[in-house]
């Protein structure tokens, strides 16, 4: 892993100068509301994971899009990821700037700005891509060859998501054959993450519906390699399914991210990962029947994912039923055998983390209750930040 990048060296700067003058308080001091990792659950994930990797097929391919944080990507690499996963390109140029020299971009980048990011990008670290269509191929082939790089290629497959990927193994190989038909490009493998099966709460079900979208996962590398087309990558997996993928011979590698800071959402499935991440808030409204927090849709993100109950919850009052979301308030239903009052300071567990990273520009890192420093979220919302201009600034003509 090579040193991060003045691009993170000046991001982490940043938010020290905003925020650095909490720095030896107590989490509960800070202004709110704020997001918290506690950096000792954190690294008690992260070893977690780490001791379970022998005895699993596949390697660790660290997800960040769960925390966009720079500072926790470098600790997932120190951990046992071999390498870094992406849900857009400017998170993998940020992962590349944070020292990874390995990143999968599991997304299609159809925009000309994107490949052309993508192509950039492979000159300095091996960069892997998710395609479903044969024009992305082409197209993409046509920005590494400008570029003069090389850009690994994975066909992705729909398990049973019914997103993006390929609907049979007749497509897959078709655009396979096409990637190994152009130049710029590395026919790498299979990407085919089984997300369906984290929205199902009963362990016995979902491990039915892991099995099933693996056994199709599999059957589809069968056929491109009976038609002569190698699969060395498998890539997989989310933490909910972590296990059981892992464990399955031909899976190669496991797109883990949210192992590492967690959220209620995932803990109702994984419970042997703790929750890191927290929001810091205090109470502004105490009225007879109900209280309200200051912090709402506008920075925790969704109430809810899918069709499971992924609310925020107060920690110590995890009982409260949730009245109403709106944009800047959390509404409970409290009696009077609540005890908080207005201006008590309270910690919130995230429903849903990714949502509420993109809100928020910095993590308060505490130990032992007390902020010891401020970690960048980046990149934030759709949009490149100027990360495109730095990389065409920085390409050798």
């Amino acid at each position: 892993m090579r040193a991060a990048s003045p691009l993170i060296t000046d991001a982490h700067d940043r938010v020290r100068s905003l925020y650095g003058s909490v720095i030896g308080r107590a989490s509960h001091e800070v202004v709110t509301p704020a997001l918290v990792i506690d950096r000792d659950v954190l690294l008690g994930n992260l070893s977690y994971m780490q001791s379970r990797l022998p005895e699993l097929h596949a390697r660790l391919r660290g997800h960040v899009k769960n925390h966009k944080s720079p500072h926790i990507a470098r600790l997932q690499l120190e951990y046992g990821a071999f390498g870094l996963c992406a849900a857009t390109i400017w998170e993998a140029i940020v992962m590349v700037r944070a020292g990874a020299d390995d990143v999968l971009v599991a997304n299609q980048l159809v925009d000309p700005a994107k490949r052309r990011a993508a192509a950039l990008l492979a000159r300095e670290a091996n960069v892997l891509v998710n395609v479903d269509d044969a024009g992305d191929v082409e197209a993409l082939s046509a920005a590494a060859v400008t570029a003069g790089s090389t850009i690994g290629i994975l066909v992705e497959v729909d398990t049973g998501m019914h997103r993006a990927g390929v609907d049979s193994p007749d497509e897959a190989l078709a655009v396979a054959r096409r990637v190994q038909d152009l130049p710029g490009l590395r026919m790498d493998g299979l990407s085919g993450y089984e997300g369906h099966c984290s929205l199902e709460l009963d362990p016995e079900v979902r491990h039915q519906k892991q099995a099933a979208a693996m056994r199709y996962f599999v059957e589809v590398a069968d056929h491109l390699e009976s038609n002569g087309i190698p699969c060395p990558v498998l890539s997989a997996a989310g933490t909910a399914t972590a296990f059981w993928t892992g464990a399955d011979p031909r899976v190669t590698e496991l797109q883990l991210g949210s192992y590492a800071a967690m959220d209620d959402y995932h803990f109702l499935m994984e419970p042997r990962f703790s929750k890191a991440t927290s929001a810091v808030v205090t109470v502004i409204s105490r009225r007879r029947d109900r209280l309200v927090v200051n912090l709402g849709k506008k920075t925790f993100g969704a109430a809810d994912v899918g069709n499971l109950p992924a609310y925020p919850r107060i920690v110590g009052h995890e009982g409260l039923k949730p009245y109403r979301f709106d944009e800047e308030h959390a509404t409970y239903e409290a009696d009077a055998t609540c005890d908080l009052r207005v201006g008590d300071v309270v910690d919130f567990h995230l429903g849903y983390t990714p949502f509420a990273v993109n809100y928020f520009d910095a993590y308060h890192v505490v130990e032992h209750d007390t902020v010891v420093d401020i970690w960048p979220i980046m990149p934030r919302g759709p949009l490149d930040g100027g990360l495109l201009g730095m990389l065409e600034a920085e390409a050798v003509p």
